[in-house]
């Protein structure tokens, strides 16, 4: 999804990317829905989906401008902070045990990511701090994800945040209006459909396992981003980084492993 919005950002704006992206996810949601609301639009946690998809929204906004003015790798990077929101919040929020293993690993995965930013102080950007910003909205968001799963199936939620997002997004996206060219468009609908496997993957794995233990596996995001950045972009990292790349999957790995052998700590979904 990062890769189609930095291939589309010299043409559209980031507030008409994201009002776009929300409104084709839900035209391509919408048939579904209308054949099966029960599945699709009855709740009764309306008030919980919608504040999920106004603060993913603003979130999303947020991310979207900040891949578009900063380099897609020093962005992915610092959007590492958002596991340690989730395991803090989760831990704080929904009474989940972190367990000395987990934040072991969280804290191996963020020294990963300091290697692979060698943070200066004097060269410190504001834009960072929007980042960060717009990583705590999503671990906000997750929290919301973590406590819908419990009573909402994944395509309810899916469905909802798509909703909510385009609505609180759409004043923001039509007062820079233009008519996006044919090659924008087919990007925006590859970033719709990424959108859906993404989201609904993401509920499905928020009702399986606890938050504390799931947020390790997001540190991996920086190789696929590493990847697709120097295949599309032509993008790419020293071997500090790398070092710091494979201290993060390292760190995920482990989790897994020992995951995979002991029942999940924190509640049940149920």
């Amino acid at each position: 999804m990062s890769i189609g919005v930095r291939s589309i950002e010299g043409e559209l704006s980031p507030s008409l990317i994201v009002t776009l992206r929300n409104v084709l996810t839900l035209a391509l949601l919408l048939p579904f829905a209308l054949r099966d609301p029960g599945t699709f639009i009855r709740t009764k946690r309306l008030g919980g989906h919608a504040w999920r998809g106004a603060i993913g929204a603003i979130g999303m906004i947020t991310w979207t401008y900040c891949i578009t003015v900063m380099p897609l790798g020093l962005a992915t990077a610092l959007s590492f902070t958002a596991p340690l929101f989730s395991t803090l919040f989760a831990i704080l929020f929904l009474g989940e045990k972190g367990g000395m293993a987990r934040w072991l690993a969280m804290g191996c995965g963020l020294i990963g990511t300091l290697i692979i930013l060698r943070p200066d102080p004097s060269d410190f950007q504001w834009i960072e701090l929007l980042v960060i910003a717009a990583t705590a909205s999503w671990a906000i968001t997750g929290m919301f994800v973590k406590s819908l799963s419990r009573t909402e199936p994944a395509w309810r939620m899916v469905f909802y945040m798509n909703l909510v997002m385009a609505l609180v997004a759409l004043p923001f996206g039509f007062s820079e209006w233009q008519m996006p060219s044919v090659n924008a468009w087919a990007i925006l609908l590859f970033i719709a459909c990424c959108s859906i496997i993404m989201h609904f993957a993401m509920a499905r794995a928020y009702a399986l396992a606890p938050v504390v233990t799931l947020m390790p596996l997001d540190f991996t995001r920086l190789i696929s981003t590493a990847l697709f950045a120097y295949i599309a972009f032509g993008e790419t990292s020293d071997a500090i980084s790398w070092l710091g790349a494979a201290i993060i999957v390292a760190s995920a790995v482990i989790m897994v492993r020992r995951d995979a052998k002991s029942p999940p700590a924190g509640p049940s979904p149920e």
